[in-house]
């Protein structure tokens, strides 16, 4: 099934942190994975290690929710791409 995706991009060890951090307390039990280009590899948004692994491996990181396709935080706007 295709999910609607948002193109993001995550430079500094801090934006990761505030990035998961806001992601935690948005209130939903949504859940969201980051993933690559392709889709072919992805990580919980969730965690703090997963969004690391993906942002420092892979220059086109994406952000997905799966549980309710399209909706997204409103503070994910500040590091679209």
């Amino acid at each position: 099934m295709a999910y609607t995706r948002t193109h993001i991009r995550l430079d500094k060890t801090r934006e990761i942190e505030d990035f998961v951090r806001n992601l935690n307390s948005d209130g939903t039990t949504d859940k969201y994975v980051i993933e690559n280009f392709d889709g072919t590899l992805r990580a919980d948004a969730r965690s703090l290690l997963g969004v690391i692994y993906m942002t420092t491996d892979y220059e086109d990181t994406y952000l997905v929710n799966l549980s309710n396709d399209g909706c997204l935080p409103s503070f994910v706007n500040k590091y679209r791409v």
